[in-house]
């Protein structure tokens, strides 16, 4: 069980249409998680975000193009765990609450994530009204930290911030990369940087 009281540890799908959290609640930090080894670094990096505020962190488990089996949401929930067990640790020892969703991307004819993938991943950070998320550079392509800047910069979402598969922060080089200290002050000015852009759900991606 999550130690924070206020959200729900269960695995569920992306909802489309509501909002995920009341918005009188700390501002979640969305970490982006692959089923990659650098999941622990982008987890890790969230947590140092969350931790201070006392905010919870938004699990996105992203999984492969729409499911179209009769149980979805079963599968669903099962995958999402086997691609969590690595970083739901981390979150436990640190005391951090975390809410974690499923957000399936459809494929391109090549099985990589299609060109819409970055921007459905910044609306379902919206609609849990998180300003900040966190992803590797070096994630799948179209689901990297670059992806999503780029995406940002068009759509105006949510602040991006890049972390390395060594789980140090990319310097400051681009419109979504934060500084690579995150030291508590570090940690300030991130937050600083995404609070200016409290992001709002684009309809059309929804």
């Amino acid at each position: 069980m999550s130690p924070h009281p206020s959200v729900s540890t269960q695995v569920r799908p992306a909802d489309t249409t509501s909002s995920g959290l009341p918005l009188s609640l700390p501002h979640p930090v969305a970490a982006l998680v692959t089923g990659r080894s650098d999941d622990v670094a982008v987890v890790d990096a969230a947590v140092r975000l969350a931790a201070p505020r006392k905010a919870p962190v938004l699990l996105v488990a992203v999984l492969s193009a729409p499911s179209r089996i009769p149980d979805r949401a079963r599968t669903d929930a099962q995958a999402a765990r086997v691609s969590l067990a690595r970083v739901l640790p981390r979150l436990r020892t640190a005391g951090v609450g975390y809410i974690p969703v499923v957000h399936r991307v459809p494929a391109d004819s090549g099985g990589q994530p299609g060109p819409r993938a970055a921007g459905g991943v910044l609306n379902l950070a919206a609609r849990h009204h998180s300003p900040l998320v966190v992803a590797s550079s070096r994630g799948p392509a179209g689901l990297d930290a670059h992806s999503l800047i780029e995406a940002s910069a068009v759509r105006g979402g949510p602040f991006v911030y890049a972390v390395n598969p060594a789980g140090l922060a990319l310097p400051a080089t681009g419109s979504g990369l934060g500084p690579a200290d995150l030291s508590p002050a570090g940690a300030r000015s991130i937050w600083t940087l995404a609070q200016c852009r409290l992001p709002v759900a684009s309809p059309e991606e929804a």
